[in-house]
């Protein structure tokens, strides 16, 4: 039976229907389970073959968010504990921080440390290594960031 024009415009609105299905029950989860979302979607490739932690279970929306984040920004050079060893931490001068370390954390506000986060080192007269994450990250996305790096020092 041959395909007609019309069969193939059918077909072809089939699939993109389906596409567009696909992808929104992807976005929302769907019918699986908030840990199978966090595991699935929530977490980069390179994460996503360890099995979740009891801290990470705990985690708030927001933290497991801007730990998605952070992984795929920031631990390059901050590390994925945030402890400043990340893989391209030792090729800078200064060394990246260590987010984890509460005493010096402390001192930030969540103004500060957004602005950090907004403006890099340059724009905070620290570090000129540090980039300025305001141009690709929406503000949501920093105060998720925020919330991941606050996570970090409250343990």
């Amino acid at each position: 039976m041959p395909i007609t024009r019309k069969r193939s415009t059918i077909i072809l609105i089939a699939l993109c229907l389906s596409l567009l299905a696909f992808q929104c029950s992807s976005r929302h989860g769907g019918s699986q389970n908030a840990s199978q979302v966090k595991d699935s979607v929530s977490t980069p490739d390179s994460a996503a073959a360890t099995p979740p932690t009891k801290a990470s279970v705990l985690m708030t929306y927001e933290e497991r968010q801007g730990k998605v984040l952070f992984l795929r920004y920031c631990s390059v050079c901050h590390g994925a504990e945030g402890k400043g060893d990340g893989f391209n931490a030792f090729n800078l001068d200064p060394r990246p921080r260590d987010l984890s370390d509460s005493k010096y954390m402390d001192a930030f506000t969540e103004e500060r440390l957004y602005q950090t986060i907004d403006l890099g080192g340059r724009g905070m007269n620290k570090s000129p290594s540090m980039p300025s994450w305001g141009g690709r990250l929406n503000r949501q996305e920093i105060r998720y960031v925020m919330a991941y790096v606050q996570s970090l020092y409250a343990k």
